[in-house]
């Protein structure tokens, strides 16, 4: 009876090690993948693309390695140190995606200055809301300017209100109380379309100028220079290149994710979504290195306000955020999520400052009025004490 017992344990020993090896073989895997998630923000995707879909699946692939790290402390193994290891030199790019601070009360006192910036999708144009009326979802935009009362206010996917016969910017002026903008349109080589960015402020325009990115005419920037009481300060305002999905992509996403392994057209929906991606991370990459000289070139301190249509792990956010300081790390709380459509928990969504400047408080306003959140942040208009 002894012997068959022998003989019994032997191959549950063995069965064991074979598991073991394979749950490590994965781990290994997942942290290739992860490390190389990493790297996706110091290469660019003009002259290597496929790292950019490995950076904007930085979340998931961090999630896979807590597993692990998880996993083998319960079966108690020393095998959770290789993720741990992977997650701690990755601990910067983890910053850029959740701040682990409480939420500071918003700051309003003299000597600082309030920045906004928020992607409006034109007011709701073509009612993409449905449960709503574009007028509601205008006036709320307009009441929630009025609200934050900003020093300095940038429209992204800004209507004008042209073909409607209004000049919506009489009305936001009026909202934010801020007599000076600068806005500029895009323009297709045909005719000026009624869409574009738009600059309000406070505060004195002492020059203002529109530049296109050279891959697009959809996607430009534009600069204004503001004499706030302290100094000068070049405001940039942005918007780079978008993912140009339409409703066929988007109906495609939403069933994949409601009804997973049911769509038929699965091969082709899915290499038109990661043309699409392809494309947009490429042509980002390229603006983003423009912009990036834009803001080194300047004579004054920048605030940049942007919608990147990009995530912390990308090349974009890297090129401007090596030398200039994003608001939201400095001062935010929590995941710091500003597009709440497709995929959860997106940061697309930016504020950066002149290292020079110090960044009192940043917020996330989780309005539903678009498919993006409005940020702020209150930032001091004299430089940083020495020390």
């Amino acid at each position: 009876m002894a012997k068959k017992k022998s003989g019994v344990s032997k191959p549950t020993k063995k069965k064991k090690s074979i598991s073991v090896r394979i749950m490590l073989l994965l781990n290994f895997f997942f942290i290739l993948l992860f490390v190389s998630s990493l790297l996706a923000a110091y290469v660019s995707p003009a002259k290597f693309w496929p790292l950019a879909f490995l950076g904007i699946s930085y979340p998931f692939l961090l999630l896979i390695n807590l597993f692990f790290v998880l996993f083998w402390i319960v079966f108690l193994r020393r095998y959770f140190l290789y993720s741990l290891l992977a997650i701690v030199i990755g601990y910067p790019q983890l910053t850029s995606l959740v701040q682990f601070r409480s939420q500071n009360e918003s700051i309003t006192s003299e000597g600082k200055m309030k920045v906004m910036s928020f992607n409006v999708r034109l007011f709701d144009l073509y009612n993409w809301k449905e449960s709503s009326q574009n007028a509601n979802t205008r006036n709320g935009i307009f009441e929630l300017i009025r609200k934050e009362n900003p020093d300095i206010l940038c429209l992204q996917e800004y209507y004008n209100g042209k073909n409607a016969g209004i000049n919506y910017a009489d009305s936001i002026k009026n909202s934010a109380n801020c007599p000076y903008y600068y806005d500029s349109y895009i323009n297709n080589g045909r005719k000026l379309l009624p869409f574009g960015l738009i600059t309000f402020s406070k505060y004195p325009i002492l020059s203002s100028k529109r530049e296109s990115y050279g891959n697009s005419y959809q996607n430009f920037y534009i600069v204004t220079d503001i004499l706030t009481p302290s100094d000068t300060i070049r405001v940039i305002n942005t918007h780079l290149e978008s993912l140009r999905f339409g409703k066929q992509d988007y109906s495609f996403v939403n069933e994949i994710a409601n009804n997973p392994g049911k769509n038929n057209d699965f091969k082709e929906g899915s290499l038109s979504i990661i043309k699409k991606l392809k494309n947009a991370f490429v042509k980002r990459s390229v603006q983003a290195d423009e912009l990036a000289l834009v803001i080194e070139e300047s004579p004054y301190k920048v605030i940049l306000c942007a919608d990147f249509n990009d995530t912390p792990s990308s090349y974009a956010y890297r090129q401007i955020a090596r030398n200039h300081t994003d608001a939201f790390r400095v001062a935010g709380s929590g995941i710091g999520q500003t597009y709440h459509q497709l995929i959860p928990s997106l940061r697309i969504d930016y504020i950066f400052v002149d290292k020079s400047l110090k960044i009192n408080d940043f917020q996330t306003l989780e309005d539903d009025l678009s498919d993006h959140y409005p940020i702020t942040a209150t930032i001091s208009s004299s430089t940083k004490d020495p020390g």
